[in-house]
Protein backbone atom coordinates (compact mmCIF):
# COMPACT_ATOMS: atom_id res chain seq x y z
CA UNK A 1 0.00 0.00 0.00
CA UNK A 2 1.39 3.42 -0.96
CA UNK A 3 0.60 6.92 0.29
CA UNK A 4 -2.32 7.44 -2.08
CA UNK A 5 -4.03 4.10 -1.36
CA UNK A 6 -5.05 5.40 2.07
CA UNK A 7 -6.65 8.59 0.76
CA UNK A 8 -10.45 8.81 0.67
CA UNK A 9 -12.21 8.54 -2.68
CA UNK A 10 -14.76 11.19 -3.61
CA UNK A 11 -17.28 9.09 -5.52
CA UNK A 12 -17.51 5.90 -3.50
CA UNK A 13 -15.49 2.68 -3.48
CA UNK A 14 -13.68 1.48 -6.59
CA UNK A 15 -16.17 -0.23 -8.92
CA UNK A 16 -14.01 -3.31 -9.27
CA UNK A 17 -10.48 -4.49 -9.98
CA UNK A 18 -8.46 -4.09 -13.17
CA UNK A 19 -4.96 -4.75 -14.45
CA UNK A 20 -3.39 -1.40 -15.35
CA UNK A 21 -0.37 -1.09 -17.67
CA UNK A 22 -0.01 -4.83 -18.25
CA UNK A 23 2.28 -3.79 -21.13
CA UNK A 24 3.84 -0.40 -21.92
CA UNK A 25 1.42 0.03 -24.83
CA UNK A 26 -1.47 -0.03 -22.32
CA UNK A 27 -0.30 3.27 -20.82
CA UNK A 28 0.17 5.95 -23.47
CA UNK A 29 0.90 9.59 -22.73
CA UNK A 30 1.17 12.40 -25.28
CA UNK A 31 2.59 15.69 -24.08
CA UNK A 32 1.03 18.93 -25.35
CA UNK A 33 3.04 22.14 -25.27
CA UNK A 34 0.39 24.65 -26.24
CA UNK A 35 2.72 26.53 -28.60
CA UNK A 36 4.59 25.83 -31.85
CA UNK A 37 8.28 25.95 -32.73
CA UNK A 38 9.41 29.44 -33.73
CA UNK A 39 11.16 28.25 -36.89
CA UNK A 40 14.50 29.93 -36.20
CA UNK A 41 17.08 30.23 -33.46
CA UNK A 42 20.00 28.46 -31.76
CA UNK A 43 17.92 25.56 -30.42
CA UNK A 44 15.98 22.65 -31.85
CA UNK A 45 12.49 21.74 -30.64
CA UNK A 46 12.51 17.95 -30.87
CA UNK A 47 9.46 15.71 -30.60
CA UNK A 48 10.32 12.21 -29.37
CA UNK A 49 8.51 8.96 -28.65
CA UNK A 50 9.98 6.54 -26.13
CA UNK A 51 9.32 3.28 -24.31
CA UNK A 52 11.17 1.67 -21.41
CA UNK A 53 13.27 4.76 -20.75
CA UNK A 54 13.05 7.60 -18.26
CA UNK A 55 13.03 11.11 -19.66
CA UNK A 56 16.53 11.79 -18.31
CA UNK A 57 17.87 8.59 -19.88
CA UNK A 58 16.30 9.49 -23.22
CA UNK A 59 17.89 12.95 -23.04
CA UNK A 60 21.31 11.45 -22.37
CA UNK A 61 20.93 9.02 -25.29
CA UNK A 62 20.00 11.81 -27.68
CA UNK A 63 22.87 13.98 -26.40
CA UNK A 64 25.31 11.15 -27.05
CA UNK A 65 23.86 10.43 -30.50
CA UNK A 66 23.95 14.07 -31.62
CA UNK A 67 27.11 14.94 -29.67
CA UNK A 68 25.71 17.88 -27.74
CA UNK A 69 26.06 18.98 -24.11
CA UNK A 70 23.25 17.36 -22.14
CA UNK A 71 23.24 20.33 -19.75
CA UNK A 72 22.12 22.61 -22.55
CA UNK A 73 19.08 20.49 -23.35
CA UNK A 74 15.64 21.18 -21.92
CA UNK A 75 12.41 19.33 -21.25
CA UNK A 76 8.95 20.42 -20.17
CA UNK A 77 8.06 17.44 -17.98
CA UNK A 78 9.16 13.94 -17.08
CA UNK A 79 7.32 10.94 -18.45
CA UNK A 80 6.85 7.38 -17.16
CA UNK A 81 9.40 4.71 -18.02
CA UNK A 82 6.95 1.79 -18.28
CA UNK A 83 4.76 3.42 -20.90
CA UNK A 84 4.74 4.61 -24.50
CA UNK A 85 5.11 8.37 -24.28
CA UNK A 86 5.70 11.35 -26.52
CA UNK A 87 7.25 14.56 -25.32
CA UNK A 88 9.21 17.60 -26.40
CA UNK A 89 12.88 18.40 -25.82
CA UNK A 90 15.04 21.37 -26.75
CA UNK A 91 18.58 20.83 -28.02
CA UNK A 92 21.22 23.55 -28.46
CA UNK A 93 22.26 23.60 -32.13
CA UNK A 94 24.48 25.93 -34.21
CA UNK A 95 22.37 28.25 -36.34
CA UNK A 96 24.37 27.44 -39.48
CA UNK A 97 24.43 23.67 -39.01
CA UNK A 98 21.92 21.45 -40.85
CA UNK A 99 19.20 19.98 -38.66
CA UNK A 100 19.63 16.28 -37.82
CA UNK A 101 17.35 13.65 -39.29
CA UNK A 102 14.59 11.92 -37.34
CA UNK A 103 14.12 8.20 -36.84
CA UNK A 104 15.15 5.56 -34.32
CA UNK A 105 17.96 6.55 -31.98
CA UNK A 106 17.94 3.39 -29.87
CA UNK A 107 16.13 0.05 -29.91
CA UNK A 108 16.88 -3.08 -27.92
CA UNK A 109 13.38 -4.52 -28.21
CA UNK A 110 12.19 -3.80 -24.69
CA UNK A 111 13.24 -0.15 -24.76
CA UNK A 112 13.40 2.27 -27.66
CA UNK A 113 13.65 5.94 -28.58
CA UNK A 114 12.69 7.67 -31.81
CA UNK A 115 12.73 11.26 -33.05
CA UNK A 116 9.40 12.22 -34.62
CA UNK A 117 10.18 15.78 -35.73
CA UNK A 118 12.84 18.48 -35.49
CA UNK A 119 12.25 22.24 -35.87
CA UNK A 120 14.23 25.37 -35.07
CA UNK A 121 13.44 27.26 -31.85
CA UNK A 122 14.80 30.38 -30.16
CA UNK A 123 15.15 29.27 -26.57
CA UNK A 124 15.71 26.38 -24.20
CA UNK A 125 12.55 24.57 -23.14
CA UNK A 126 11.93 25.21 -19.41
CA UNK A 127 10.46 22.70 -16.99
CA UNK A 128 6.71 23.22 -16.74
CA UNK A 129 6.27 24.67 -20.24
CA UNK A 130 3.68 22.06 -21.22
CA UNK A 131 -0.06 22.75 -21.22
CA UNK A 132 -1.00 19.17 -20.32
CA UNK A 133 -1.03 15.51 -21.32
CA UNK A 134 -3.36 13.29 -23.32
CA UNK A 135 -3.76 9.80 -21.83
CA UNK A 136 -4.86 6.61 -23.56
CA UNK A 137 -5.10 3.78 -21.02
CA UNK A 138 -6.10 0.17 -21.57
CA UNK A 139 -7.55 -1.66 -18.55
CA UNK A 140 -7.52 -5.46 -18.67
CA UNK A 141 -9.22 -8.20 -16.63
CA UNK A 142 -11.87 -5.69 -15.63
CA UNK A 143 -14.46 -7.05 -13.22
CA UNK A 144 -17.44 -4.69 -13.14
CA UNK A 145 -20.79 -4.16 -14.88
CA UNK A 146 -20.56 -1.94 -17.99
CA UNK A 147 -23.45 0.18 -16.69
CA UNK A 148 -21.52 0.99 -13.53
CA UNK A 149 -18.45 2.08 -15.53
CA UNK A 150 -20.55 4.29 -17.81
CA UNK A 151 -22.30 5.95 -14.86
CA UNK A 152 -19.06 6.64 -12.97
CA UNK A 153 -17.38 8.04 -16.10
CA UNK A 154 -20.23 10.54 -16.50
CA UNK A 155 -19.83 11.57 -12.85
CA UNK A 156 -16.09 12.16 -13.18
CA UNK A 157 -16.50 14.10 -16.42
CA UNK A 158 -19.19 16.35 -14.92
CA UNK A 159 -17.76 16.91 -11.45
CA UNK A 160 -14.01 16.16 -11.53
CA UNK A 161 -11.83 14.24 -9.07
CA UNK A 162 -9.71 15.16 -6.03
CA UNK A 163 -6.44 16.58 -7.34
CA UNK A 164 -4.20 14.42 -5.17
CA UNK A 165 -0.52 14.06 -5.91
CA UNK A 166 0.06 10.52 -7.18
CA UNK A 167 2.18 7.90 -5.48
CA UNK A 168 5.00 8.51 -7.96
CA UNK A 169 5.69 11.75 -6.12
CA UNK A 170 6.75 9.89 -2.99
CA UNK A 171 9.04 7.25 -4.48
CA UNK A 172 9.20 3.51 -4.00
CA UNK A 173 7.89 2.57 -0.54
CA UNK A 174 7.55 6.31 0.14
CA UNK A 175 11.33 6.65 0.36
CA UNK A 176 11.22 10.32 -0.63
CA UNK A 177 9.06 11.08 2.41
CA UNK A 178 11.33 9.07 4.70
CA UNK A 179 14.38 10.91 3.41
CA UNK A 180 12.62 14.28 3.67
CA UNK A 181 11.86 13.56 7.34
CA UNK A 182 15.49 12.57 7.97
CA UNK A 183 16.74 15.70 6.19
CA UNK A 184 14.49 17.94 8.27
CA UNK A 185 15.74 16.13 11.39
CA UNK A 186 19.34 16.82 10.35
CA UNK A 187 20.46 13.20 9.95
CA UNK A 188 21.02 13.28 6.17
CA UNK A 189 21.68 15.84 3.42
CA UNK A 190 20.33 15.88 -0.13
CA UNK A 191 22.68 14.37 -2.68
CA UNK A 192 22.25 17.15 -5.23
CA UNK A 193 20.15 20.18 -6.11
CA UNK A 194 17.70 17.93 -7.96
CA UNK A 195 17.51 15.62 -4.94
CA UNK A 196 16.79 18.61 -2.69
CA UNK A 197 13.95 19.69 -4.97
CA UNK A 198 12.54 16.16 -5.02
CA UNK A 199 12.48 15.93 -1.21
CA UNK A 200 10.85 19.35 -0.86
CA UNK A 201 8.22 18.40 -3.45
CA UNK A 202 7.46 15.12 -1.70
CA UNK A 203 7.03 16.83 1.67
CA UNK A 204 4.75 19.57 0.36
CA UNK A 205 2.75 17.08 -1.71
CA UNK A 206 2.09 14.92 1.35
CA UNK A 207 0.80 17.92 3.29
CA UNK A 208 -1.40 19.04 0.39
CA UNK A 209 -2.84 15.51 0.16
CA UNK A 210 -3.56 15.54 3.90
CA UNK A 211 -5.58 18.77 3.62
CA UNK A 212 -7.42 17.58 0.52
CA UNK A 213 -8.23 14.22 2.14
CA UNK A 214 -9.91 15.97 5.07
CA UNK A 215 -11.90 18.21 2.75
CA UNK A 216 -13.04 15.13 0.82
CA UNK A 217 -14.16 13.65 4.13
CA UNK A 218 -15.91 16.93 4.98
CA UNK A 219 -17.61 16.99 1.58
CA UNK A 220 -16.47 20.49 0.56
CA UNK A 221 -13.42 19.72 -1.60
CA UNK A 222 -15.15 20.99 -4.77
CA UNK A 223 -17.46 23.65 -3.28
CA UNK A 224 -16.14 27.13 -2.41
CA UNK A 225 -16.42 28.00 1.26
CA UNK A 226 -16.37 31.57 2.52
CA UNK A 227 -12.74 32.64 2.79
CA UNK A 228 -11.40 29.97 0.44
CA UNK A 229 -8.66 30.89 -2.01
CA UNK A 230 -10.16 30.05 -5.41
CA UNK A 231 -8.57 29.60 -8.82
CA UNK A 232 -9.91 29.51 -12.35
CA UNK A 233 -9.73 26.12 -14.06
CA UNK A 234 -6.30 25.71 -15.61
CA UNK A 235 -5.02 29.06 -14.29
CA UNK A 236 -2.74 30.07 -11.45
CA UNK A 237 -4.19 33.36 -10.18
CA UNK A 238 -6.12 33.38 -6.89
CA UNK A 239 -9.11 35.26 -5.51
CA UNK A 240 -11.01 35.00 -2.24
CA UNK A 241 -14.50 33.50 -1.93
CA UNK A 242 -16.61 36.28 -0.44
CA UNK A 243 -19.88 35.59 1.34
CA UNK A 244 -21.89 37.92 -0.91
CA UNK A 245 -20.74 35.96 -3.98
CA UNK A 246 -21.54 32.50 -2.56
CA UNK A 247 -24.35 31.67 -4.99
CA UNK A 248 -22.39 32.96 -8.00
CA UNK A 249 -19.27 31.00 -7.02
CA UNK A 250 -21.28 27.84 -6.46
CA UNK A 251 -22.70 28.06 -9.99
CA UNK A 252 -19.21 28.53 -11.41
CA UNK A 253 -17.90 25.62 -9.37
CA UNK A 254 -20.74 23.42 -10.62
CA UNK A 255 -19.60 24.20 -14.16
CA UNK A 256 -15.95 23.29 -13.37
CA UNK A 257 -14.92 26.89 -14.01
CA UNK A 258 -13.42 27.53 -10.55
CA UNK A 259 -11.96 25.36 -7.81
CA UNK A 260 -10.95 25.79 -4.16
CA UNK A 261 -7.21 25.52 -3.58
CA UNK A 262 -5.07 23.86 -0.94
CA UNK A 263 -1.63 24.63 0.51
CA UNK A 264 1.84 23.78 -0.68
CA UNK A 265 3.38 24.89 2.63
CA UNK A 266 6.43 27.07 3.08
CA UNK A 267 7.44 30.60 4.02
CA UNK A 268 4.87 33.39 3.68
CA UNK A 269 4.06 34.21 0.07
CA UNK A 270 3.34 37.94 0.05
CA UNK A 271 1.75 37.70 -3.41
CA UNK A 272 -0.97 35.40 -2.07
CA UNK A 273 -3.22 37.09 0.50
CA UNK A 274 -5.19 34.42 2.37
CA UNK A 275 -8.20 35.01 4.59
CA UNK A 276 -7.85 34.53 8.34
CA UNK A 277 -10.60 31.91 8.18
CA UNK A 278 -8.75 29.77 5.62
CA UNK A 279 -5.39 30.24 7.35
CA UNK A 280 -6.85 29.02 10.64
CA UNK A 281 -8.57 26.03 9.06
CA UNK A 282 -5.46 24.83 7.27
CA UNK A 283 -3.23 25.43 10.30
CA UNK A 284 -5.52 23.13 12.26
CA UNK A 285 -5.41 20.44 9.57
CA UNK A 286 -1.61 20.63 9.38
CA UNK A 287 -0.93 20.77 13.12
CA UNK A 288 0.89 17.43 13.07
CA UNK A 289 3.17 18.72 10.30
CA UNK A 290 4.30 21.89 12.09
CA UNK A 291 7.96 20.86 12.34
CA UNK A 292 8.06 20.06 8.62
CA UNK A 293 6.60 23.46 7.76
CA UNK A 294 9.18 25.16 10.00
CA UNK A 295 11.92 23.24 8.18
CA UNK A 296 10.62 24.45 4.82
CA UNK A 297 10.45 28.03 6.08
CA UNK A 298 14.03 27.78 7.37
CA UNK A 299 15.10 26.66 3.88
CA UNK A 300 13.30 29.65 2.33
CA UNK A 301 10.80 27.55 0.40
CA UNK A 302 7.98 29.94 -0.48
CA UNK A 303 4.40 28.72 0.01
CA UNK A 304 2.13 28.19 -2.97
CA UNK A 305 -1.37 26.88 -3.78
CA UNK A 306 -2.81 24.07 -5.90
CA UNK A 307 -6.39 23.40 -7.00
CA UNK A 308 -8.17 20.85 -4.81
CA UNK A 309 -10.19 19.60 -7.77
CA UNK A 310 -9.01 18.25 -11.12
CA UNK A 311 -11.13 18.59 -14.26
CA UNK A 312 -10.96 15.45 -16.43
CA UNK A 313 -11.25 16.82 -19.95
CA UNK A 314 -12.70 14.75 -22.79
CA UNK A 315 -13.12 11.64 -20.64
CA UNK A 316 -14.39 8.70 -22.69
CA UNK A 317 -14.51 4.96 -21.99
CA UNK A 318 -14.98 2.20 -24.55
CA UNK A 319 -15.37 -1.51 -23.87
CA UNK A 320 -13.11 -3.39 -26.29
CA UNK A 321 -14.32 -6.81 -25.18
CA UNK A 322 -15.93 -8.40 -22.14
CA UNK A 323 -13.04 -7.63 -19.78
CA UNK A 324 -11.05 -4.89 -21.55
CA UNK A 325 -11.72 -1.15 -21.48
CA UNK A 326 -9.94 1.81 -23.06
CA UNK A 327 -9.98 5.24 -21.44
CA UNK A 328 -9.03 8.54 -23.05
CA UNK A 329 -8.76 11.89 -21.29
CA UNK A 330 -6.70 15.05 -21.09
CA UNK A 331 -5.24 16.57 -17.91
CA UNK A 332 -3.54 19.87 -17.23
CA UNK A 333 0.13 19.89 -16.29
CA UNK A 334 1.04 18.58 -12.86
CA UNK A 335 -1.95 16.23 -12.69
CA UNK A 336 -1.81 12.44 -12.32
CA UNK A 337 -3.76 9.91 -14.37
CA UNK A 338 -3.65 7.53 -11.40
CA UNK A 339 -5.95 9.79 -9.35
CA UNK A 340 -8.54 9.52 -12.12
CA UNK A 341 -8.17 5.73 -12.30
CA UNK A 342 -8.57 5.25 -8.54
CA UNK A 343 -12.06 6.78 -8.71
CA UNK A 344 -12.98 4.01 -11.17
CA UNK A 345 -11.07 0.82 -10.34
CA UNK A 346 -8.63 -0.71 -7.91
CA UNK A 347 -5.41 -1.50 -9.76
CA UNK A 348 -4.04 -5.01 -9.41
CA UNK A 349 -0.35 -5.52 -8.83
CA UNK A 350 1.47 -6.18 -12.07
Amino acid sequence: MNATDRLPRAWGPALGAATVAAAPEDFQVDERLGFAAEGAGPHLLVHIRKCGLTTLRAIQMLADQWQVDRRGMGYAGRKDRVAVTTQWLSVPWPVNAPTPAGGRVFDDGAAWLEVLSVERHRRKLPVGALSGNQFTLTLRDVELPPEAMASRVVTLARHGVPNYFGGQRFGHDEQNLTRARDWFAGTIRPRSRNDRSMLISAARSAMFNAVLAQRVEDGDWRWPQTGDALTLDGRGSLFTAEVEEAAFNRRRAAGLRIHPTGPLPGALNRRQALSDRLTAREAGLLGDWASWIESLEARRVVADRRALRLSVHGLAARQLDGSTWRLRFWLTRGAYATVVLRELVAARER
